[in-house]
C-alpha cells in the first residue's frame, strides 16, 4: 500500500515532459544551425571552386600571352639580325675590290670571318624561325612552306656563292687574271641573288605577323577578351553568392518559422500536460483523502463499543481495499499513458468475479441503497481477472457515489448467436447530464451534483482495460436513470460447469 502511494507520488512530481521539450528545443536548434552551417559551406566550396577555375584559367592565358610576346620579341630580333647579313655581304664585296685594286692580302681572313657570321645566323634563323614547331603552330601553312621554299632557296645560293668564293681565291693565288676576274663577276652576280632572296624572305616575314598570333594586335585582342571572360566569371561567382545567402537566409528562416511552430505545439502540449497534472493531483488527492475519515470514524465507533471490533476491522478492511483500488488506478494511469498495460489473461468465472466485487461493498460505509444482481448462465472467459474486477470496481464505486436513495442493479445477458456478454450497471441517481455523456471516459471528467465529487480516472481507465479486451463500454440514461453498459466478445469461453445451466442467479445485498 506504502509502495503504491510512492509511485503515485513519484508520477504526480515527473518532470520528465519539460526536460523532454528543453531538449527538443536544444536539438530543433541544434538542427537549424547545423543546416545553416551546411549550406554555408556548400556556398563557399563552390565560390572556392570557381575561384580556382579562374585562377587556374588565368595562369594558362597569362602564361600564354606571355609566351606569344616573348617569342613576338625574339621573332624581331631574329628579322633585324637575319637583315644585318646584307651588311656582312657589302664587307665581303669591299674586301674583293680592295683585293684587286691594291693588292691587299691581309684582309682575306676577315671574309671568312664574315662569312661565318653570316652561316651563324642562318642556322639561329632556321632553328628559330624556319624548323621550329612553335613558329609552325602559329604561322599559316601556306606561309610556313613558302618561307621554308624561299631559306632553302637561299642557303643552297649562299652555298654557291662560298663556292664560288674559294673558286676565284684559287684563281688569284694561280695567277690565273682572266679566270679570277670571270669568276669575280659570278660572285657579284650571286650577291644580288642574296640580297633579292634577303628582300623576298624579309618580306615572307614582315608579313606573317599581322595574319598570326605573333601580332601584337593578336595579343592585345587576347588579354581583352581574357578580361571580358573573367569580368563575366567574377560576375557568375558574385551572382551566385548573393543567390545561395538569400537562399540560405530564407530556407534558414523558414526553417526557423517551421521550427518555431513546433516549439509552439510543444510548449502547448506540455501546458496542457501540466493542466492534466494538476487536475490528476487535484483528483488523486481527493480521491484518497475522500475515505480517510470513515477509518477514524471505525476507530472512534469501536473505541465507544458503539460497533463491536469485528464489525470495525471488516470496515476499516473495505476501506482499505477502495484504497488499493483508487491506488491502482493512478499507476495504471503511468501505465495507460506510457502504452505499458499488460493483460494477464486466464479462465475465470464471470459471475463469480461480479459476485466477489459486489461482496466486497458489504461493509463499504459510502453506500446508502441496496445492490440487487440478476446474472444470466454463467459462462467461463478468457480474461485478466484483476484488470476486470478493477473496471466492474470502479463503475460500482462511482453508482454508489451518486445514488442517494433506491437501489443498484448488475444483470447481464448472454446472447448466444453474437457471441458477446452483456453486463448492465444501473441506479437510481441523477441522470448524467447531456453534455457530460461524450466525455464521460476521458482522463478527467467532474460533475458538481450535490456537492459529490467527479468520475475522477476510474472510468478512463475502465475504457482502456475494456479495449484491452476488445470489448466495449458505454453510458447512457435509461428512463432518467443513468445505465453502464459493457459487452466483452466471446472469444474464447465456455459454460461453468459447477454452476446451474438452467437458473439465473437473482441476490441482494441490503443497505446495512
Amino acid at each position: 500500500m506504502g509502495e503504491s502511494f510512492k509511485q503515485t507520488r513519484l508520477f504526480v512530481e515527473n518532470k520528465q515532459p519539460v526536460i523532454q521539450v528543453r531538449l527538443s528545443h536544444k536539438k530543433i536548434l541544434l538542427q537549424i544551425t547545423s543546416h545553416a552551417q551546411f549550406r554555408i559551406g556548400i556556398c563557399i566550396s563552390m565560390i572556392i571552386l570557381l575561384l580556382g577555375i579562374v585562377s587556374i584559367y588565368t595562369i594558362k592565358t597569362m602564361d600564354e600571352i606571355n609566351q606569344n610576346f616573348n617569342y613576338h620579341i625574339e621573332y624581331d630580333q631574329t628579322i633585324s639580325n637575319f637583315e644585318n647579313i646584307k651588311y656582312s655581304y657589302d664587307k665581303q664585296a669591299s674586301i674583293f675590290e680592295r683585293l684587286i685594286i691594291e693588292k691587299n692580302y691581309n684582309e682575306i681572313g676577315n671574309f671568312w670571318i664574315y662569312n661565318t657570321e653570316i652561316k651563324k645566323e642562318l642556322k639561329d634563323f632556321n632553328n628559330l624561325v624556319v624548323n621550329n614547331q612553335k613558329t609552325g603552330d602559329f604561322l599559316p601553312v601556306s606561309k610556313s612552306s613558302e618561307l621554308q621554299r624561299n631559306f632553302d632557296s637561299f642557303y643552297e645560293l649562299h652555298m654557291n656563292y662560298e663556292n664560288s668564293v674559294s673558286l676565284a681565291l684559287n684563281y688569284y693565288y694561280e695567277g690565273k687574271q682572266q679566270d679570277f676576274l670571270r669568276e669575280y663577276d659570278n660572285i657579284k652576280y650571286q650577291q644580288s641573288e642574296l640580297f633579292e632572296k634577303i628582300d623576298t624572305i624579309n618580306q615572307t616575314l614582315r608579313t606573317i605577323p599581322d595574319s598570326s598570333m605573333l601580332s601584337i594586335g593578336y595579343i592585345v585582342d587576347s588579354f581583352q577578351i581574357f578580361q571580358i571572360i573573367m569580368i563575366v566569371l567574377l560576375g557568375i561567382i558574385t551572382t551566385m553568392l548573393v543567390f545561395f545567402l538569400n537562399q540560405t537566409n530564407v530556407n534558414l528562416k523558414l526553417e526557423i518559422k517551421n521550427q518555431t511552430e513546433n516549439l509552439n505545439q510543444l510548449n502547448k502540449k506540455l501546458k496542457e500536460m501540466d493542466l492534466k497534472r494538476k487536475e490528476f493531483i487535484s483528483i488523486a488527492s481527493h480521491e484518497l483523502k475522500g475515505p480517510l475519515q470513515p477509518i477514524f470514524g471505525f476507530v472512534e465507533l469501536a473505541k465507544t463499543e458503539i460497533i463491536s471490533k469485528q464489525e470495525a476491522l471488516e470496515g476499516i478492511s473495505s476501506i482499505a481495499f477502495h484504497l488499493e483500488n483508487i491506488a491502482n488506478n493512478v499507476l495504471d494511469l503511468t501505465k495507460i499513458e506510457n502504452n505499458e498495460l499488460e493483460l494477464h489473461l486466464e479462465k475465470c468465472s464471470i459471475n463469480n468475479i461480479i459476485q466477489e466485487v459486489v461482496d466486497s461493498e458489504n461493509f463499504n460505509p459510502e453506500r446508502k441503497v441496496p445492490i440487487k444482481i440478476k446474472l444470466d448462465v454463467d459462462v467461463m472467459l478468457n480474461l485478466d481477472k484483476t484488470r476486470i474486477k478493477q473496471v466492474f470496481r470502479n463503475i460500482l464505486d462511482n453508482c454508489i457515489k451518486f445514488t442517494e436513495v433506491g437501489e443498484i442493479s448488475i444483470h447481464t445477458h448472454l446472447l448466444k448467436d453474437q457471441k458477446t456478454l452483456k453486463l448492465f450497471f444501473s441506479d437510481t441517481g441523477p441522470e448524467i447530464p447531456t453534455e457530460v455523456l461524450p466525455k464521460m471516459f476521458n482522463e478527467v471528467v467532474t460533475m458538481d451534483i450535490n456537492k459529490i465529487s467527479g468520475f475522477g480516472l476510474g472510468l478512463y481507465i475502465s475504457k482502456k482495460i475494456i479495449d484491452a479486451h476488445k470489448g466495449k463500454i458505454s453510458a447512457y440514461n435509461n428512463n432518467n436513470y443513468p445505465m453502464f453498459e459493457i459487452t466483452l466478445p466471446l472469444i474464447t469461453f465456455e459454460y461453468n460447469q459447477n454452476a446451474s445451466n438452467t437458473e439465473n442467479l437473482e441476490k441482494t445485498i441490503k443497505h446495512n
